[in-house]
């Protein structure tokens, strides 16, 4: 039976160079219940047993013979001859055999059947330490004298090895040879699991370092984020304070030339300050922590658009007289389910969308905007409709991308930035936005939150 000098010298090296034939046996195995279990066959078969990998590890033993393990195993000659027997058998096994077996010069017989783990020889089972025949006890007589035995503790060893019919070694042999197929499916499945544990691990570790990089950036950005809040603003203050206090003091000697051109410089300082709030407030939301609980979509548009509707007659953040003419604003709300998330950051959302629904509305007639629900079986979505500018949908994929237009420069206000803030807002909640259009015909802008998370 092989012991850890029974490698031959050309096994375990790997004729395919990949990763498969690197692992070892003994990690695609349980070693505590293979024991077991070869400790089983060896009481019901009763021959001894071995796994032993391709380094020469034994993996598991179980019931070697005295004759070996105290006699043959212990003289340097007859461990020679045992060492011989066991290379024969290794090297059979790497040559594609799918069974060997072999009478030692001590007398007895071994037999071998390879474990194969994804077309990879990994180990071998062997069984052995028997006879076929019953012995020739001249034969071992003969070993006691030349190699120093006591003969009659070496003859009561050699009684005590079984004697197999050559028809029953075969049915064993069978047996062994369809647990050796067991174990190389085991081996192989715990072979993809270590790949895949392999893999999960360097993607853990990938993701840890991007996190540390996306931290860095974050960090990186929140100090420009306050940078730009300070150091922007103070110009944009005093450009429009100038501008105030020219128009105000030597309003009289400018031309109307003169006015507009001043004109234009404070409605580009007040767009420029409201683009920073916006930027601002783009990055914010996503640091903001979440708080979720219940919103109640039609109650939240009902109050935005009462808001909207009261601002439309001086438009925010432009130097446009007072005394604007009101526009006709109307909304219909129809039978909305209930959405689950940051009831701020849904404010935000509703709000922009509303803004941009009125903004691309007519001026010049009633402007309807409509708002929609559906509850569905994971997400409910929303839906703001509006009947004015619409847009091409070639240019969809532009809608929500920061400082993107679909409509000329300058036609409408905004500083591009209201649907990306509401994809933004979206995404976290994680859920999905989209929007479908026609020239002259009006938008519908979509939204999906999904159901409460247990």
């Amino acid at each position: 039976m092989p012991d850890s000098t029974s490698v031959h010298p050309g096994i375990g090296k790997d004729p395919g160079g990949d990763a498969v034939a690197a692992v070892r046996f003994v990690d695609l195995v349980d070693v505590a219940s293979l024991q077991a279990l070869m400790d089983s066959f060896q009481k019901v078969i009763g021959l001894a047993n071995a796994i032993i990998d391709l380094d020469g590890v034994v993996i598991t033993h179980s019931g070697w013979q005295d004759l070996c393990t105290r006699y043959h195993r212990v003289n340097p000659e007859t461990c020679r001859r045992c060492v011989e027997s066991d290379t024969s058998l290794a090297f059979s096994m790497t040559h594609g055999e799918h069974f060997a077996a072999y009478r030692c010069l001590n007398g007895l017989v071994d037999t071998a059947s390879p474990v194969i783990v994804a077309g990879h020889h990994v180990a071998n089972i062997f069984t052995g330490q028997f006879f076929v025949t019953p012995p020739d006890l001249e034969f071992f007589r003969r070993q006691a004298r030349e190699f120093g035995f006591d003969e009659a503790p070496y003859l009561e060893a050699v009684a005590r090895v079984p004697v197999i019919a050559q028809e029953r070694v075969e049915a064993i042999t069978g047996v062994y040879a369809q647990f050796a197929q067991i174990l190389a499916a085991n081996g192989l499945d715990r072979l993809r699991q270590l790949e895949t544990e392999r893999r999960l691990e360097e993607a853990n570790r990938g993701l840890a370092q991007r996190t540390q990089e996306l931290e860095a950036a974050n960090k990186e950005l929140e100090e420009f984020s306050y940078s730009m809040s300070h150091d922007l603003r103070a110009p944009l203050r005093a450009i429009d304070g100038y501008s105030k206090m020219l128009l105000e003091e030597h309003g009289a000697g400018l031309d109307d030339e003169g006015k507009r051109l001043l004109k234009a410089v404070c409605d580009n300082g007040r767009r420029m300050a409201r683009l920073i709030d916006d930027i601002l407030r783009f990055i914010g939301m996503g640091r903001r922590q979440m708080e979720y609980g219940v919103v109640d979509i039609a109650r939240l548009a009902s109050e935005i658009f009462a808001e909207l509707r009261a601002t439309t007659c001086a438009p925010e953040g432009t130097c446009a007289p007072e005394g604007t003419p009101a526009r006709r604003l109307r909304l219909e709300i129809g039978t909305l389910p209930l959405a689950w998330g940051d009831r701020d950051m849904i404010h935000k959302l509703m709000r922009n969308l509303l803004s941009n629904a009125i903004k691309f509305s007519p001026t010049d007639a009633e402007a309807l905007i409509q708002v929609s629900g559906t509850a569905g079986e994971t997400e409910n979505s929303y839906a703001i409709t509006d009947h004015g500018a619409g847009f091409d949908m070639r240019y969809a994929d532009k809608l929500f991308k920061v400082f993107e237009h679909v409509h000329p420069p300058g036609q409408f206000e905004g500083t591009g930035m209201g649907l990306a803030v509401v994809r933004r807002i979206v995404e976290r909640h994680g859920g999905r936005v989209w929007a479908e259009g026609e020239v002259g015909k009006g938008a519908n802008f979509h939204f999906a939150l999904p159901h409460r998370r247990t």
